[in-house]
């Protein structure tokens, strides 16, 4: 499910000054901690009796590029090692889905943008005092 966060434009001028190497290391710093709160979320909701699926569940940062534009994208979800974990999500012809990552999602989704913003900003106001 891709979020896409818009009013940042004075951030993202500011990064455009920068070298790409040290734009993608100030998005980090606001990625990953936002991408924990969502794991933090998804550990409180895996469905019970499953196994071990709350210790598989990650995030994998990438950029892409497309032309101009660098999008940051971080995907979060169970490992390949516990690919039933999307089993219990969605469900199969034999089990209905118990939709618990979509659940965590939507118990965080406010704290997982406030965290990205207020990283955002600190780093606005970073970038803004090294002028």
């Amino acid at each position: 499910m891709p979020i896409e966060i818009e009013g940042l434009a004075d951030l993202s001028k500011m990064l455009t000054t920068l070298t790409p190497r040290a734009a993608k290391r100030y998005l980090s710093r606001c990625g990953e901690p936002a991408a924990e709160v969502v794991i933090d979320a998804m550990e409180q909701t895996v469905p019970v009796g499953v196994g071990i699926l709350e210790e598989s569940l990650t995030w994998k940062k990438s950029f892409l590029n497309d032309g101009d534009e660098t999008t940051m994208e971080i995907v979060i979800g169970p490992t390949r090692s516990a690919y039933w974990g999307s089993f219990q999500e969605f469900g199969t012809r034999f089990q209905q889905g118990q939709h618990w990552m979509g659940r965590a999602w939507e118990a965080c989704k406010d704290k997982c943008l406030s965290v990205f913003a207020t990283e955002a900003l600190g780093i606005l106001h970073d970038l803004e005092n090294k002028k």
